[in-house]
C-alpha cells in the first residue's frame, strides 16, 4: 500500500513539474466545490490541486486562504490553462489586477471569487452569477463565448475571433491567410523562410569566424 501511494504521488509530481510547488502545497484542499468536482471526475488530489483520472491535467484547484493579492499568471503556471474549477474565496485582499486575469484559461467553467472581486465581465460574460456563503463571495459559472457577445472584436477582413478565457479573445487569420493584418493569401512559405534564415546564419557565422581568425594571426 505504501509503495502504491509513493508511486501515485510521484507520478502526479512528475506531471505537475511546471506548476510551482507553492500553488499546490501548504495544505490539503478544503474547498467543497473543488472536492465535489474532483470526486465527480474521479480525479486525484495532490494537496490543493485536483488532477484528471489519467494524472495528466490539472482540472481543479483550491486557492482559498492564501492571502493572494492578484490572480496567478498563466505564463508562470502554464498548467492552469486546463483548469475547470477554481476557488479563490477567503483571499480578502484579492482585487482585479490587470487585463490578463484568467487569460488563456479556456476550460474554466466555475469560478469562485471573494466579495472584493466581482465576476470579470459581469453578466455580459457569465451565464450564472450567484452570491455564496461560507465562505462569502461570488460564483461565476458557464462563461459565454466572448466572440459571440461582441461584434467588433476582430475588424480585419480576413481575421476571425476565438475565445481565450473568460472575457478574453484572440484575433487569428482565417485559413489560407497570414501576415500583417492577414492580408497575404496562400500557405506561409516555410521552406523559403527557413532556407533564407539558415543561409544568413551561415554567412554571418562565416564572417565572424574569418574576422576572429584574422585577429588571432595579427596577435
Amino acid at each position: 500500500m505504501s509503495k502504491y501511494l509513493f508511486l501515485h504521488i510521484f507520478l502526479i509530481t512528475i506531471n505537475a513539474q511546471v506548476i510551482r510547488s507553492d500553488l499546490c502545497t501548504n495544505q490539503i484542499a478544503m474547498s467543497k466545490p473543488v472536492i465535489d468536482f474532483c470526486l465527480s471526475r474521479h480525479g486525484s488530489f495532490y494537496f490543493r490541486c485536483c488532477y484528471s483520472s489519467n494524472l495528466t491535467d490539472l482540472i481543479g484547484i483550491d486557492l482559498t486562504h492564501l492571502d493572494l493579492t492578484q490572480i496567478p499568471n498563466v505564463n508562470q503556471y502554464p498548467n492552469l490553462t486546463n483548469v475547470t474549477v477554481i476557488d479563490l474565496r477567503d483571499n480578502f485582499r484579492l482585487k482585479p489586477s490587470n487585463n490578463e486575469d484568467f487569460l488563456s484559461m479556456k476550460s474554466l467553467n466555475s469560478l469562485y471569487l471573494p466579495e472584493s472581486y466581482p465576476c470579470p465581465g459581469d453578466k455580459h460574460i457569465w451565464q450564472i452569477i450567484n452570491h455564496t456563503s461560507d465562505p462569502a463571495g461570488f460564483l461565476c459559472e458557464n462563461p459565454k463565448d466572448t466572440c459571440n457577445v461582441s461584434t467588433d472584436l476582430c475588424s480585419e477582413l480576413n481575421s476571425m475571433c476565438t475565445s481565450n478565457g473568460p472575457n478574453h479573445f484572440l484575433c487569428l487569420c482565417k485559413p489560407d491567410y497570414y501576415g500583417y493584418k492577414c492580408l497575404r493569401h496562400g500557405q506561409f512559405p516555410f521552406g523559403t523562410f527557413f532556407g533564407t534564415a539558415i543561409s544568413i546564419t551561415v554567412i554571418v557565422s562565416g564572417i565572424f569566424y574569418l574576422v576572429q581568425r584574422r585577429d588571432v594571426k595579427n596577435d
